[in-house]
């Protein structure tokens, strides 16, 4: 869409009746296409607001779900350090 350059709306008493005519509908285009643009915007940033939404809930369940591993593997180390496996009897007996 090529955009026409508009006369100046400061001197529209000067203007004739055409040139008014002229000069509104020109403004009713551009009016016209930028409500159409808003439009399309919004829709986008509906759409983009609601997979944010969704994409903050996976963030949040992936955080649970990672400090729960944190915490099975400091149980973990605790666990083997506190109470070492005994030996199987048949390595014992090679020593």
């Amino acid at each position: 869409m090529t955009k026409k350059r508009l006369r100046s709306s400061e001197h529209a008493d000067t203007l004739s009746l055409n040139a008014l005519r002229s000069l509104v509908a020109g403004l009713v285009d551009q009016v016209t296409a930028l409500s159409a643009e808003v439009k399309e915007l919004r829709t986008e940033n509906a759409a983009l607001r609601e997979e944010n939404a969704e994409l903050r809930l996976e963030n949040t369940r992936l955080k649970v779900d990672n400090q729960l591993l944190r915490d099975e593997i400091a149980r973990l180390r605790t666990c083997r350090h506190a109470r070492p496996f005994a030996r199987p009897a048949w390595r014992r007996q090679r020593m």
